[in-house]
């Protein structure tokens, strides 16, 4: 009788936990292989359920500050630091007994569908002795392609959890394709725990870091070693994440990872990942800077979104200035959104960027001086015409500007303004400050009784509306 031949493509692999060689007759133990499969099959399904069922409870710890490098001992750094790519032709290298299980993929899926009624039968690299380890039963491949419908709903943290459960859901926790989305923040993390999830984000389009931080202060080391040893610290492992996915990547974004993570990272992206479409970075400690801008512009053409305004309050105020957005209009002509700011932000540089960016709809001002009139008819003089939403964040602005933005942009359908005491007060506590602010607001605020106005106009003071 002949076997089933194993399948050549595949989408993912790993070490059999029991890999035996089994006798190259068509009996084994005096079952049939048929026999023999279908209990192997039972086997493993009541194993993995056991596994299930005497894993240790763990609360989520998703949007908690901790280290995700200690989710699951296995997934993260241990494996990092002994795990090395295998090379072509290094099988001979394994132990003896050994083997390499491949097991075929059916449109990405990892958990692949049998040919025929039978049990697929694993293909083994040579170096290995004997013909066959293991087989995967049509009942352990139905629960992978249940287990990957599942995972691809799962958050960061909770798919290195759950590859901490058995062999088959770690065959699925780490299948490139549940790994498109992610996202890390509110943690602690490492340059080598980055650069191990490269292994498996090969197919990722979305990366977000968020609110990351370093190792913690040693307690005789100054805060100034501390600050030098720890600057740009994630971005060797950023690198690793990045070369991973290539082309693949459409949206990273970059914010309040302060000293860990500079500018230079939009400059990794450009080098990498030249189909991104929308990019968002945002620094308190390392504002991007032109000559980032312009790396960023010529190896990622297709961007439409851009998120850039410094963090407040900013070490280097002034390093995002008129000359990154005369930097911004020339290399993306094409935006559609647009997140600027900064003290170093004037008049000549809107001016410019409205010139150039004729498709621009939405556009936010962060910490921009004031926006008077004057202000408001220059930049629209140069375009603007297609503008749907306007965001003002922590910018003053005049109610003139704001009925002229309105007579100008026949397309608005929004325009957000968020501002506070401090946003045009040096001493925000004297009284005759809080009274002088009090009166900008309710001028503000007597706008929404405008025609036009009531639905477009939205007016946040100091978090309250």
């Amino acid at each position: 009788s002949s076997r089933a031949k194993a399948v050549s493509q595949s989408s993912g692999c790993y070490d059999s936990d029991s890999a035996e060689p089994c006798p190259t007759d068509d009996t084994a133990d005096g079952q049939p292989y048929a026999a023999r499969d279908s209990a192997r099959g039972s086997g493993l399904r009541r194993q993995a359920i056991q596994n299930w069922h005497r894993r240790p409870y763990r609360n989520s710890t998703e949007g908690e500050e901790g280290d995700v490098s200690d989710v699951g001992s296995r997934t993260t750094e241990s494996e990092a630091e002994g795990w090395e790519p295998e090379a072509p032709g290094s099988a001979a290298a394994r132990p003896a007994g050994s083997c390499r299980l491949t097991v075929a993929t059916d449109a990405g899926c990892p958990a692949a569908r049998p040919e025929g009624a039978g049990a697929k039968v694993c293909r083994l690299e040579r170096g290995s002795p004997g013909h066959c380890s293991e087989v995967i039963s049509p009942e352990i491949l139905k629960m992978r392609a249940a287990l990957f419908c599942i995972f691809t709903y799962l958050d960061t943290r909770t798919l290195l959890r759950a590859a901490e459960v058995c062999k088959d859901w770690k065959f699925v926790a780490r299948h490139p394709a549940v790994w498109t989305r992610v996202l890390l923040e509110n943690a602690r993390v490492s340059s080598k725990f980055l650069a191990m999830l490269s292994q498996w984000c090969t197919q990722m389009h979305s990366l977000t870091l968020q609110n990351l931080k370093p190792r913690q202060r040693g307690k005789k080391e100054s805060k100034e070693d501390y600050m030098r040893s720890t600057r740009g610290c994630l971005e060797a492992g950023l690198e690793s994440l990045l070369k991973a996915t290539g082309s693949n990547l459409l949206i990273l974004r970059i914010s309040h990872c302060p000293n860990v993570l500079t500018d230079r990272s939009l400059w990794l992206a450009s080098c990498y990942c030249r189909a991104l479409q929308a990019v968002t970075y945002r620094s308190s400690t390392d504002p991007v800077g032109h000559e980032v801008i312009w790396a960023l512009g010529a190896g990622c053409r297709d961007i439409i979104s851009l998120q850039v305004a410094p963090l407040h309050p900013c070490q280097q105020p002034t390093r995002f200035s008129n000359r990154c957005l005369q930097m911004i209009g020339r290399c993306w002509p094409q935006l559609r959104a647009l997140g600027v700011g900064g003290a170093g932000c004037g008049v000549q540089g809107l001016a410019s960027l409205a010139r150039n960016c004729m498709r621009l709809q939405v556009l936010e001002l962060d910490h921009v001086a004031e926006i008077n009139q004057e202000v408001a008819a220059e930049v629209c003089r140069e375009g603007l015409k297609g503008l749907e939403m306007l965001v003002l964040t922590s910018t003053p602005v005049t109610p003139k500007a704001l009925l002229h933005f309105n007579s100008v942009c026949r397309n608005l359908k929004s325009i957000v303004v968020q501002v506070g005491i401090v946003d045009y007060f040096q001493e925000p506590h004297s009284p005759e400050a809080r009274k002088m602010f009090e009166e900008m607001v309710n001028k503000l605020q007597a706008l929404r009784k405008r025609p036009g106005f009531s639905k477009i106009l939205h007016i946040k003071v100091e978090g309250g509306c």
